[in-house]
């Protein structure tokens, strides 16, 4: 038995307990500890904002010390919208980047779940709200598994879902595009069967 089995093995005794009545496990897996930016779903395009938004600031800053009238009031206005937006995406790059943390996933036959590294969950996604599934393969056998959610309310802001640095990428979204592809078939057999 490998690393990998012994892991979701650990993770399926962990999180057994926690499902609902009906609910099995497709799939479980863990990201890697060490994340390339890449298995991160980061790219340079990602550093492109920020870095306009700090020109933008250098230049207002230099704006501003050379004209002090109306142009000058409206360019510090900029300036500091600039610097507030330059470090909060800035803050969100580094924090993927440098401290990433290392998550567990379970995909049940109705729901996608991203863990903390205790068991903790820290998203319930419903299967039915996932679409757009692919995969991004890195080195070493792991990549990056995405899809696009549209859940109303408590996740609504979470538009595109990526599971970072598991093995066999292409692999698992075979299996999460099939689990997905289930659910919303049984949840077309329960509405019909509501509606009569």
């Amino acid at each position: 038995m490998n690393n990998a089995d012994k892991n979701s093995i650990d993770i399926k005794e962990m999180f057994s307990p926690k499902l609902e009545e009906g609910e099995n496990i497709c799939w479980c897996g863990e990201s890697a500890e060490k994340l390339t930016m890449r298995e991160r779903g980061m790219s340079g395009k990602h550093l492109v904002f920020p870095l306009f938004c700090l020109s933008l600031c250098i230049i207002a800053a230099v704006a501003v010390l050379v004209n002090m009238s109306n142009v000058g009031i409206i360019l510090t206005v900029l300036l500091f919208a600039g610097v507030f937006v330059f470090f909060n995406f800035s803050v969100i790059i580094l924090h993927r980047v440098l401290f990433g943390v290392q998550n567990l996933y379970v995909v049940t036959n109705k729901r996608l779940y991203m863990l903390t590294k205790r068991g903790k969950i820290d998203v319930a996604l419903e299967l039915t709200a996932l679409s757009s599934i692919y995969a991004t393969p890195g080195r070493n056998n792991t990549g990056t598994v995405s899809m696009r959610n549209s859940s109303v309310g408590k996740y609504s802001n979470m538009v595109y879902v990526n599971l970072m640095g598991i093995e066999n990428p292409t692999k698992v979204c075979d299996i999460i595009t099939e689990a997905v592809d289930n659910a919303i078939i049984m949840e077309k057999k329960k509405s019909q069967r509501n509606h009569y």
